[in-house]
């Protein structure tokens, strides 16, 4: 009957296991390709652009520092030929290369491959004409197409699955075996094992991922010339470097050194804020945040897979209620963290409920919070209403039968909570796809004058610079404007129309630096651009400013 009952355990496992993994593939599959968490902000020239003669050369501006190490920018014909030239120039947001001499008239595709500041490979382009062409781009559009960047980001959600919910055993183990101090026996040893290996693998797969999505040359790319040393670089490495030593170190010191596995597990935690979203905005409450979030939610979740296997039917009743009744309550506060540092995580990713609502990320988010609460009911309700009854008759065998089956639901829970978070973590952070606390970069029609660009920089309560860049009807950048004033009013506050007048900072360029934008919220930004004696033409943009509601 035990054989039977064991074998049927596996079978479970083993379709919960299959359950998760078809999760992670279907919801990776229909999430918007996790590409932009670096945004191209501005080229030259620009998307869609017709030009009247060729440019000397091709730039490109992100909203944040981006890398061209493993990557690159090709410009390239209908034809596929290449027309860049020399080493493409990477100076902190800016990416640029010269063309060839003699580009012809005709339409062009613009690709690059980039990794952004917080780790991420990014890939894209733009398409521009040149000359007397009609600029059809249609055939260009297969220049886009990256099928096997798509099976790579599928795989870097799996890794990053099996490496949480690897840290999740281990460092879970390590709390209960310490929090409960229950000496370690070969089961309690065996999952140990099986979540350091089940952790490292999806640790180390991250290293290929890297390579295959940042170079788009496979993962062969690892054995190129500086590849590898690349991939490691910036913080990627020392977060693989702690995530594997930890793993391996919680789970062989468990029960033999507190100390050592408490390290051990610590440097688990400690991995993954190392690259990310955290490292780049509000970073002190963001890494805080992350190491509260995912070590509390590692001693609660990683904690419920082995009070299942500390008790012991051997044990007596009382034994094991008390065993329950010691986990529980570490369970609970780790709850309650776990929803604080949420909180707090929430608010650097996303700033506004706009942004929940209309991005991949925001509704990813709202998915993952719905899993979580669930798992939370079912723990409250183990710990207000089955905990007290065993403490008060531990051989209530019904009571005890609902604990497990409560347990058992909430790690099937976490599994697919897990399973939601390795999506959730490779999206654009809602603020930045909202467009909140972020470079403001929108184009706005003058008429039949042309348009104009307005970039607002940082975008944040406080000194900010906008810039204004003028285009001509066909999109080219152009001197539309003789005067131009910027008229900035907040109608919620009835602040303003504050009136400013920009300098000429360059051709069809022009740029005003102050504190006007003093707080946070929804912001018009008016253009009034006088195109000559007897014309004016104005536009306003709707900005949101650092966040705001």
């Amino acid at each position: 009957m035990l054989r039977r009952s064991c074998s049927a355990h596996r079978r479970g496992a083993a379709a919960g296991l299959v359950i998760v993994i078809v999760i992670v593939i279907t919801i990776a599959l229909s999430a918007r390709p996790a590409d932009a968490h670096a945004i191209l902000v501005s080229s030259t020239p620009g998307d869609r652009a017709l030009v009247d003669t060729a440019p000397a050369e091709v730039s490109l501006e992100f909203n944040e520092p981006v890398s061209v190490d493993l990557g690159g920018l090709r410009v390239l014909d209908r034809d596929g030929r290449r027309l860049d030239r020399g080493t493409v120039r990477n100076v902190d947001t800016t990416i640029s290369v010269d063309l060839v001499d003699g580009v012809p008239d005709g339409s062009y595709v613009v690709t690059f491959r980039l990794v952004s500041a917080d780790g991420h490979p990014i890939r894209g382009g733009i398409i521009f004409s040149v000359g007397d062409v009609e600029g059809d781009t249609s055939g260009l559009s297969g220049f886009f197409v990256d099928d096997g960047a798509r099976t790579w980001e599928l795989v870097g959600a799996l890794g990053r699955w099996l490496a949480m919910a690897g840290a999740m055993v281990v460092v879970g183990g390590v709390a209960f075996v310490t929090w409960t101090g229950t000496d370690p026996d070969r089961r309690m040893r065996r999952l140990f094992v099986i979540g350091a290996t089940v952790g490292a693998v999806g640790v180390m797969l991250a290293v290929p991922v890297q390579a295959a999505l940042a170079t788009g040359q496979g993962a062969g790319s690892l054995f190129e010339d500086g590849v590898l040393s690349s991939v490691l670089a910036d913080g990627f490495g020392w977060s693989i470097a702690l995530g594997v030593t930890g793993l391996v170190a919680g789970a062989a010191l468990a029960g033999r050194s507190g100390v050592g596995a408490t390290a051990g597990a610590l440097a688990v935690v400690c991995s993954f804020p190392l690259v990310g979203h955290t490292r780049f905005d509000d970073v002190a409450l963001g890494f805080a945040a992350d190491i509260v979030h995912v070590g509390a939610a590692a001693v609660w979740t990683g904690g419920l897979a082995f009070l299942l296997v500390a008790r012991r039917p051997a044990d007596d009743a009382r034994t094991r209620a008390a065993l329950v009744a010691r986990f529980s309550s570490l369970a609970t506060v780790s709850i309650v963290a776990v929803g604080l540092a949420g909180l707090a995580l929430s608010w650097t990713e996303v700033r506004a409920l706009r942004a929940l609502t209309s991005t991949a990320y925001g509704w990813t988010l709202v998915a993952k919070v719905a899993l979580v609460a669930l798992v939370a009911a079912a723990g409250a309700y183990n710990h207000f209403r089955l905990v007290p009854v065993l403490a008060e008759d531990p051989d209530d065998r019904a009571s005890a039968r609902r604990l497990t089956r409560s347990v058992r639901i909430e790690l099937v829970g976490v599994a697919v909570a897990l399973a939601v978070t390795a999506v959730l973590v490779n999206l654009t952070p809602a603020s930045v796809d909202a467009g909140i606390g972020r470079i403001h970069s929108e184009i706005l029609v003058l008429g039949d004058a042309g348009s104009v660009q307005v970039v607002v920089d940082p975008n944040r309560a406080g000194d900010n610079s906008i810039h204004l860049y003028f285009y001509d009807p066909d999109g080219r950048p152009a001197e539309i404007a003789e005067d131009v004033r910027i008229d900035l009013a907040k109608p919620g506050d009835d602040i303003g129309p504050i009136q400013r007048e920009p300098f000429r900072a360059g051709p069809a360029h022009f740029q005003w630096d102050g504190p006007e934008l003093v707080s946070g919220g929804r912001w018009d930004v008016t253009v009034v651009a006088r195109i000559d004696r007897f014309a004016e033409e104005t536009a306003t943009a709707d900005v949101l400013v650092g966040g705001g509601g």
